[in-house]
């Protein structure tokens, strides 16, 4: 998949890094949105644009922001951009277009978007997008926007109604509440993936190790939503393959008087490796118990030999293969 990020300069140009994406005249079938998360719904929207995009043998093409736009938290994402690259990779897209959400963005007339940046830039033929898609200066332009706008310049613009579960409409929104509460099982539904953190893993105080529980540590991604402070069984990814483990995520009242910021602890089942220093990915599966503060530390080793077999057992009965494509 190619990337292509841009600029607005100053005189309301767009510069596009490499150049050759506005230098190319290939056609595209392109899908709009921000796609947090990249959930079903997202999912819908990108598979309705590649069948446009077979049908009429152009490329396909995503159009993004690398930054949350203002209707968007800034500190409660789902997936970073990174994470969103990598997960639409995996769907068969040939081109990534992001812009930033600066303010020369912020201030675009839907019709300079459409002009400068899906006409001229993107080269669009097809255009898909939710029901809901809004866009431009204070969100001014629509779905009809687009689709009078495309009358008049031959481009089809295609609108895709959103998916219910248990019938409730799919929404980075939802998934961000369940997230926030700890239910992450329902969350996977709603994604079609786990919710997962990347970092580097840190060399903390070695206490788990000298519990007989060693950990890897990541922290959270500074705009990443918090999930849930508690214990979580969780699978860890390492140089492609997958591992079942236990992850906790919190402060650690129990041993930790001066951190403020919190960490994610994992340990991987049955296996020793040398973790520090190296890029892991955490996924949480399955939410096990609040993070509790205990009276001593003889008391949080005996809870978390019942936390190992609890998510042990998790990992015996799952029935579905954990899905990690776009993490690796």
């Amino acid at each position: 998949m190619n990337v292509w990020n841009c600029i607005i300069n100053k005189d309301g140009k767009l510069i596009s890094t490499p150049s050759s994406a506005t230098e190319s005249t290939a056609a595209r079938a392109v899908a709009l949105g921000y796609f947090d998360g990249i959930h079903m719904g997202h999912q819908k929207i990108f598979s309705t644009m590649l069948e446009q995009a077979k049908n009429l043998k152009i490329r396909a093409a995503v159009q993004t922001f690398e930054n949350p736009p203002a209707s968007k938290s800034q500190k409660n994402l789902i997936t970073t951009y990174p994470e969103r690259c990598r997960l639409i990779s995996h769907m068969g897209i040939d081109d990534l277009f992001a812009l930033p959400f600066n303010e020369r963005v912020k201030r675009m007339s839907p019709e300079t978007f459409m002009e400068v940046c899906l006409k001229g830039w993107i080269h669009a033929k097809v255009i898909v997008v939710g029901r809901d898609y809004h866009f431009g200066k204070d969100r001014q332009g629509d779905v009809k926007t687009l689709q009078n706008w495309g009358d008049k310049n031959g481009i089809t613009v295609v609108s895709v109604d959103p998916i219910n579960y248990e019938g409730r409409r799919i929404s980075s929104s939802w998934v961000r509440e369940l997230i926030a509460s700890g239910d992450v099982d329902m969350a996977e539904k709603l994604l079609d993936h786990p919710t997962a953190f990347s970092g580097i893993v840190e060399k903390g105080q070695q206490l788990g190790r000298k519990l007989g529980f060693p950990t890897a540590n990541i922290r959270i991604p500074e705009q990443k939503m918090i999930p849930k402070f508690g214990v979580y069984a969780s699978a860890y990814l390492l140089d492609g393959k997958m591992y079942p483990g236990i992850t906790n995520i919190g402060m650690r009242p129990t041993v930790n008087k001066e951190d403020t910021t919190p960490l994610t602890e994992t340990m991987i089942f049955d296996g020793h490796y040398q973790l520090y220093g190296t890029t892991g990915t955490v996924m949480l599966l399955k939410f096990l118990r609040p993070e509790t503060q205990f009276t001593s530390v003889d008391e949080l080793q005996a809870q978390m030999k019942k936390d190992q077999e609890a998510a042990r057992q998790y990992h015996r009965s799952r029935q579905i293969p954990v899905r990690f494509e776009g993490y690796v």
